[in-house]
C-alpha cells in the first residue's frame, strides 16, 4: 500500500510551479546538469547489454502518442518483455525542455525512460496521483541532493499541476522551494487500512 497525496499540499506545489518563471540561475543550471548526468548513468545501467537478459531493458523512442493503454501495459511490457517504448518529445513543441536535451532519444527522453523503468515498472505503480507520488519518492533515492531538487520539479511539480488542474504542465527550468516540497512529503496521508466489518 502507498501513501496518499494530500490535495491541499499538491495544490500549493501546483501553484508554485505554475507561478514560477524559468531561470538561468547557476543553481538551477547545476541542478539540472546533475540530474541529466545521474539519469544517464541510470539509463546506461538498466539498458546495458552487459546485464543479464532477464533484467536488461530495451528502450525504443517512438513517435506513437500513446504506446500503452495504461500503466498495466507498460509494466507488463517492461517486466515480461524487457521492452519500454517512450514517446519522444522531439516532435512535441510544447513538451520540449529548456535545459534537458529534447531531441529524439535525448536527455529528456532518457530521463523519462528511467522514470518509467525505476518508478512505474520496478514498483508496479500506476499513473494516478498516488502512484506518481510514490514513484518520485522512490526515484529520488537514486539521486544526489542537488539533482533531487530538479527531480522534485520534474516529477512532483509537474504532476501536481496535472492533479490539480487536469492539464499537463509545460516543462520549466525551475527549482521549487525545498520547504514547500518537505511540507508536501510530510503531509502525505498514510495508507488506508480496510476497516473490519461488523456483524
Amino acid at each position: 500500500m502507498i501513501a496518499h497525496v494530500d490535495p491541499a499540499a499538491a495544490g500549493a506545489v501546483a501553484a508554485a510551479y505554475a507561478d514560477a518563471r524559468g531561470s538561468r540561475d547557476p543553481l538551477v543550471t547545476a541542478a539540472y546538469s546533475r540530474l541529466v548526468t545521474e539519469s544517464d548513468r541510470l539509463f546506461r545501467h538498466v539498458t546495458s547489454p552487459d546485464r543479464p537478459a532477464r533484467v536488461q531493458v530495451h528502450v525504443a523512442f517512438t513517435t506513437c502518442p500513446a504506446p500503452y493503454a495504461d500503466a498495466h501495459e507498460l509494466i507488463r511490457s517492461v517486466r515480461h518483455d524487457r521492452l519500454l517504448e517512450v514517446t519522444t518529445v522531439a516532435g512535441q513543441r510544447d513538451r520540449r525542455h529548456p535545459l534537458m536535451g529534447s531531441e529524439r532519444g535525448g536527455a529528456y527522453d532518457r530521463f523519462r525512460a528511467v522514470h518509467d523503468v525505476l518508478g512505474h515498472a520496478r514498483l508496479r505503480l500506476g499513473f494516478d496521483r498516488d502512484g506518481e507520488f510514490a514513484a518520485w519518492r522512490s526515484q529520488e533515492r537514486f539521486h544526489s541532493a542537488l539533482a533531487g531538487r530538479a527531480l522534485a520539479t520534474e516529477l512532483h511539480g509537474q504532476h501536481s499541476v496535472l492533479w490539480t488542474t487536469g492539464q499537463m504542465a509545460p516543462p520549466k527550468a525551475v527549482l521549487l522551494d525545498p520547504r514547500l516540497v518537505r511540507r508536501s512529503v510530510a503531509s502525505a496521508l498514510p495508507p488506508t487500512t480496510p476497516t473490519k466489518g461488523t456483524s
